[in-house]
């Protein structure tokens, strides 16, 4: 295992080993039973090809699941990982896949919405449950979604008929406010205004910008930090882990703008070439690396304001009445992209029928 998850995350790795031991043996069982044509001793290596940087948490959670994949299939599938977009800029990722120049891709919500604008829904703000003293019921509720008939899976089967398989519908945080410079601190409608905010593409977030007066620019993360620091940027809505850890920022402000959703694909038609048993194990390793990520991601949000304040980055948490002001011009947006997509309202009622 990797030195990053020594430490924090170690509890939560043997609790998910323990927890996968009824799957492993249930896999081992499978592999016995494989095709004829199938060898035991073929090694199956996967290319994958992600924007992340190699510092950030997506890219380290990824090379957790190779590791959780390499000790499964008894070395016979592993994980070739190519982050910050070696390979490819983020947006050829999705069209690469279905014409086999990589095998699967970590990417976000934004970006596969240009293949189906379903995806877009977590682009709309103040969409999951979002309560600062309680921060665990935002990753309850969107869990919740995820793993409903009427929800997530509705969203998963609709990029399967794209040719897609959705492996992981991972937690992100969600994405909110920061600027670069102190003076640039966001409180209210009026001080957004005028602010160059990245956006890694899509165009809901993009509409969501607009809406509280700033400008929409699109970035690839690789390339955020060097932007914000010629004055390309003036900051990005992003989670808060990500932001702290990754780019030089000065202020944060709690706004649940974006929900950012992370997810884990392959092809279908790389996936169905895969030994039956191989296939078995990708599938319920996905299921743990969910289960992973999701406390990961909320032990992080536990540390943020402490990581934040050791970088000297002033944090707001607007009132009940500053959060009415930014609702006003952002929730509008919900209607809208309903009427955009089909079914887009029934997602939207699955929402409210999961909150917590």
């Amino acid at each position: 295992m990797k030195k990053f998850f020594i430490g924090i995350f170690f509890p939560i790795m043997f609790i998910i080993s323990a927890c996968s031991g009824a799957s492993e043996t249930s896999q081992n069982s499978q592999q016995k039973n494989n095709d004829a044509g199938n060898s035991n001793n073929t090694k199956y290596v996967l290319k994958v090809s992600h924007t992340y940087p190699t510092t950030g948490l997506h890219h380290q959670s990824m090379e957790w699941f190779n590791d959780e994949l390499v000790e499964r299939s008894n070395g016979r599938l592993s994980l070739e990982i190519y982050p910050s977009a070696q390979i490819m800029p983020p947006g050829q990722e999705i069209q690469a896949m279905l014409n086999g120049q990589i095998d699967m891709n970590m990417t976000n919500s934004a970006l596969i919405g240009s293949i189906d604008p379903i995806w877009y829904l977590f682009e709309l703000p103040y969409l999951f449950e979002f309560d600062m003293e309680d921060p665990s019921l935002f990753y309850k509720h969107k869990r919740a979604f995820f793993d409903s008939e009427k929800g997530g899976e509705v969203i998963k089967k609709k990029t399967d008929e794209r040719g897609l398989k959705v492996l992981s519908m991972t937690q992100d945080n969600f994405s909110e406010i920061f600027t670069a410079g102190k003076g640039e601190l966001v409180t209210d409608l009026k001080s957004a205004t005028g602010l160059k905010l990245r956006t890694p593409g899509g165009t809901v977030l993009k509409d969501s910008i607009n809406a509280i007066g700033a400008n929409a620019v699109v970035v690839d993360a690789a390339e955020v930090a060097t932007s914000i620091q010629q004055g390309a940027l003036d900051g990005v809505i992003s989670t808060a882990y990500y932001a702290l850890s990754n780019y030089p920022i000065k202020t944060w402000t709690s706004v649940p703008i974006n929900n950012f959703t992370i997810a884990v694909m392959m092809s279908n038609k790389k996936f169905d070439s895969l030994p039956t048993d191989l296939q078995s194990i990708l599938v319920e390793t996905s299921k743990d690396f969910d289960k992973f990520l999701d406390e990961v991601f909320l032990a992080n949000l536990k540390n943020n304001e402490k990581l934040a304040k050791e970088k000297g980055v002033e944090v707001y948490f607007p009132t009940e009445e500053e959060h009415n002001e930014f609702k006003k011009v952002l929730l509008p947006l919900h209607d809208e992209w309903a009427k955009t997509v089909e079914g887009g309202q029934q997602l939207l009622d699955e929402i409210e029928n999961t909150r917590p």
